[in-house]
């Protein structure tokens, strides 16, 4: 066998080129090796643009850089009995990774962490080295057969900026209690919500602080709701009927009575469900110019109804008359749903009085 080249033991300037030289799987093994070889790492400020944790029935810890390529470690859970012990480290770990246009479909070669006691400290490691302490977490089905408590201790080390539950999970209450776990957050996306009426939710979530709420409303009235949401961006994700409580609502805001931190609105209609004069209902009584300038628009977290759009129908601006604050309702088409947009502008530009 031939003998191990002494990496560790060259001087600390060559170490720094070897390690600015590696790739990304490397750079991970290499911080391992000590708290030297971790600074080394530490020191390239390599800036990571998404750390995303995804528990279901294997752990998955995805970084994304802002070079747009990534790379996902697949933890595979062990064999025990469901609902009786923590999350499980150390793990044999599978490496994937994607170059922001293609992923690989093979996992790479594995590898144990064994100086990683758990969860918790591995994620700590990866805040530290890739300087990222915001986390996002998205749950799935299986991740019930982790304590409620072991979720929660092996994010300690990080900030839980954002919660995405996107499965319609059989046992409502898991969902329920693993939001009580991780509430507040700065993000909520909710896919085939539990609860079952709006007080339900108002009393579980609404009590909350967002900035973002992405909601897959099945059987809440997300008109209402609209009223009880001081939420700077509200994603209303499934297809809705034109309800007058939308006119109503936007009559409001304009009044400046509801949403005063309202930044961005959306809706979502089957074309095919629309009359001809879905905007004149929509904007009816309320004072507005037509715009035929699109502005750049870039919300808080870039939803399906923000990143593709067929084409723009048509654009209104309207102001609220307590701070003269402008916004424009635009109406855009993607796949036969018809998008109501409504984006408040931080900044004045462009136009003047508002004209009925």
């Amino acid at each position: 066998m031939e003998p191990q080249f002494p990496l560790l033991k060259l001087p600390a300037v060559v170490l720094r080129l070897v390690a600015a030289c590696l790739d990304t799987k490397e750079k991970i093994y290499f911080s391992l090796c000590s708290k030297n070889s971790a600074d080394h790492i530490r020191r390239l400020n390599i800036k990571v643009e998404e750390f995303l944790c995804s528990i279901g029935s294997e752990i998955s810890v995805s970084l994304e850089f802002d070079d747009l390529h990534a790379i996902s470690m697949i933890f595979p859970p062990v064999d025990q009995p469901v609902n009786q012990y923590p999350i499980p480290l150390p793990l044999p770990v599978a490496f994937r990774f994607s170059t922001g246009v293609r992923q690989s479909e093979e996992t790479k070669e594995t590898h144990s962490f064994q100086n990683m006691p758990s969860l918790k400290d591995f994620l700590g490691h990866l805040s530290t080295i890739f300087h990222c302490k915001n986390v996002s977490i998205a749950l799935f089905h299986g991740s019930e057969q982790y304590t409620l408590d072991s979720l929660k201790e092996s994010f300690e080390g990080c900030v839980v900026t954002e919660l995405v539950m996107t499965t319609d999970y059989g046992n409502k209450p898991h969902f329920i209690n693993i939001l009580k776990t991780f509430l507040p957050v700065r993000i909520l996306s909710l896919d085939n919500n539990p609860f079952e009426c709006n007080w339900q939710f108002r009393k579980s979530v609404l009590k909350y602080e967002f900035d973002v709420l992405q909601l897959w409303a099945k059987t809440l009235d997300a008109y209402e709701l609209l009223f009880d949401m001081d939420i700077k961006q509200i994603d209303i994700l499934p297809t809705q009927v034109i309800s007058p409580k939308l006119n109503f609502f936007i009559r409001m805001w304009v009044e400046g009575e509801t949403n005063v931190n309202l930044e961005s609105l959306v809706f979502q209609f089957r074309e095919i469900d629309l009359s001809d004069y879905y905007q004149e209902t929509i904007l009816n009584g309320i004072d507005n110019q037509v715009v035929t300038e699109e502005e750049e628009f870039k919300p808080i977290c870039i939803s399906v109804p923000w990143g593709l759009v067929d084409s723009v129908i048509a654009m209104y601006d309207i102001r609220r008359k307590t701070d003269g604050r402008r916004a424009t309702i635009k109406f855009d088409r993607f796949s036969g749903a018809i998008r109501f947009k409504l984006i408040v502008w931080k900044s004045e530009n462009k136009i003047g009085s508002v004209q009925h």
